[in-house]
């Protein structure tokens, strides 16, 4: 055998292992058994045969089984097949067979060299393998979410460009966003940690793939906003989808070992000429909330005009965010009267925010801003201090040891984790009575949050406080968790009030709820009274107290102070002596 020969195989195994092209290694095999004049050569290792050539698979078993004991002949249908193991580093090796004479000694060297070689060449191999592996896996950690391993905000840019830059070649299609997130995201990991969180966005993560169609983009950006990009012909389809996705998500599902029931809201934009992967991205997220602030668990379209609101909500949040930090936050607190004396029994708390352009705002024109931004607890706590110091403080005269108080506080502070911990402070330091403290919650957030609160209602509890369903009527409260949880008043809303004596419905309503009441042992309050007749049904009806501008507005501690509980009487007010 030619010694260039030799040199130049040895040099064709280190040049075919430059890829990891399986060809390459059966190429080398082959090359292999042709220089010592072979049929059979292979590549064995403990799992099994990794290449092999000149062999059917029955053979290859037998091969396989001869692998301990290393024979030198093999006996096969063909005739004796001479063998020679070479090692290849660990447990592998490399056997070659012929069915001529057994290998001489140059040719064992040979196969040895060569055998080397593969070894070398295949460490090499791994090592390539390994750090090209290494480079695809940190791409991948990259541009996915690691935990529901969907594209995650650079990958979904990156997408969302190039389907904007390559747009469908028909001109019919246009690429559509959907902005998915789940409402309420946040009371899942106060109420039963993070890890029951993750289990919620995993499983929100498998609907929307389930829902989309193949060439669909599902990506999450983060927290618990998910997104879908999609072609489409047209808004309606778009909407089909939003509508399957919203109703996938909303139904029951099991959390944490316990079957709970989420919604989302959707935002929708279609790309036009000037947008890019961000501005459509924008345009969604805009429209997502619009589609909660309609009520949640809903889709909306994204509109031009949107933007414009956006700016104006995000330069009111601004302005809020100062109000509060420099005290524009303020009480007002509105009586609540015995109907059956006009005794005054108390106070609800309202919140007023002097706004330096726009004057005294009433909540309906800052709470939701509130809520969205964050500060919704700052301003619920703040209020219930600045009321409880005033009223605790009354509380100390003869005649009003008796007086109660109604704070409002949002679902998202009822939710609150160590709304416990900052309420015992407040009461201690006012040395107001916490059982005739009250915090008024809508009776939505009743139903929709009651169970991811019951610790802090429990705690609630453990202070003295109890609870008063505001708006009662208009939601669809659960008879059990009237029963359940401390309840101690139910407020009729104001718009069963308002047609009192004229409409039939609105009295039905107005008569259930107060018959509910006095089965449950709570007071119940009618809101927005104003005229006499609403006086009368309510009284007729076995009401036990009535607030609104029959007996007086919301007004200033010190309004009241000398108005009311100094004179005794205020606007046919009397105070209880």
């Amino acid at each position: 055998m030619e010694p260039s020969w030799s040199l130049h195989l040895l040099s064709e195994i280190l040049a075919a292992f430059s890829t990891d092209d399986p060809e390459n290694l059966r190429n080398v095999v082959n090359r292999v058994a042709e220089s010592v004049e072979a049929e059979v050569a292979a590549i064995l290792h403990p799992g099994g045969v990794q290449c092999c050539i000149g062999l059917a698979a029955s053979e290859r078993e037998r091969l396989l089984e001869q692998v301990g004991s290393r024979p030198e002949v093999l006996h096969l249908t063909a005739g004796r097949l001479r063998l020679y193991w070479a090692p290849l580093g660990g447990s592998s090796l490399l056997v070659v067979g012929r069915l001529a004479d057994a290998f001489d000694i140059e040719e064992r060297s040979l196969l040895r060299a060569m055998a080397r070689s593969i070894e070398l060449s295949l460490r090499m191999l791994e090592a390539i393998s390994a750090e090209r592996q290494a480079r695809l896996d940190a791409s991948y950690q990259a541009s996915h979410d690691p935990l529901t391993g969907l594209p995650n905000r650079l990958l979904v840019l990156e997408r969302l460009g190039q389907w904007l830059h390559h747009p469908p070649a028909d001109g019919a299609s246009h690429t559509a966003v959907l902005f998915i997130d789940i409402d309420r995201f946040k009371w899942v990991n106060d109420a039963h940690g993070h890890a029951a969180g993750d289990e919620l966005l995993v499983h929100v993560s498998r609907i929307l793939q389930g829902s989309v169609r193949r060439d669909d983009l599902v990506g999450r950006l983060s927290g618990d906003e998910f997104i879908v990009i999609s072609r489409c012909r047209g808004m309606a389809p778009m909407e089909e989808l939003a509508q399957r996705i919203i109703t996938a998500i909303r139904r029951p599902m099991r959390v944490a070992g316990m079957e709970l029931s989420y919604s989302a809201s959707v935002g929708i934009s279609v790309a036009d000429a000037l947008d890019t992967p961000s501005s459509l991205i924008e345009n969604a997220d805009m429209a997502m909330y619009h589609a909660k602030a309609m009520g949640r668990g809903r889709h909306c379209l994204f509109d031009p005009s949107m933007r414009e609101q956006a700016r104006e909500r995000l330069a009111l949040e601004e302005a809020l965010r100062h109000g509060v930090s420099h005290g524009a936050i303020e009480l007002r607190l509105q009586p609540i009267v015995q109907l059956s004396n006009r005794q005054l029994v108390g106070f609800e708390a309202l919140a007023r925010w002097n706004h330096p352009q726009r004057g005294l705002l009433e909540p309906g024109a800052f709470i939701a801003a509130a809520e969205e931004c964050g500060l919704i607890e700052e301003i619920d706590l703040l209020i219930l201090q600045a009321a409880c110091q005033a009223v605790g403080r009354w509380q100390q005269r003869p005649g009003l040891q008796q007086l109660r108080l109604s704070v409002n506080v949002s679902a998202r502070t009822l939710g609150a984790s160590n709304l416990v911990e900052r309420i015992g402070p407040i009461l201690r330091s006012t040395g107001i009575r916490p059982t005739l403290v009250s915090l008024e919650i809508t009776e939505t957030s009743l139903v929709d949050d009651i169970q991811l609160t019951a610790s802090t209602i429990q705690g609630l509890r453990e202070l003295g406080l109890k609870l008063a369903i505001d708006d009662f009527g208009t939601g669809y409260s659960s008879l059990l968790y009237l029963k359940r949880y401390p309840v101690g008043m139910l407020k009729i809303d104001q718009s069963f009030v308002a047609d009192l004596g004229r409409d039939p419905e609105d009295e039905a309503i107005a008569q259930a709820i107060v018959s509910l009441g006095r089965a449950l042992g709570v007071r119940v309050v009618a809101e927005g009274v104003e005229t006499a007749t609403q006086e009368t049904r309510l009284l007729e009806m076995g009401c036990d107290d009535g607030q609104g501008y029959r007996y007086g507005r919301a007004q200033t501690v010190d309004v009241i102070e000398r108005d009311l509980l100094q004179s005794g009487v205020a606007e046919g007010v009397t105070v209880m002596v």
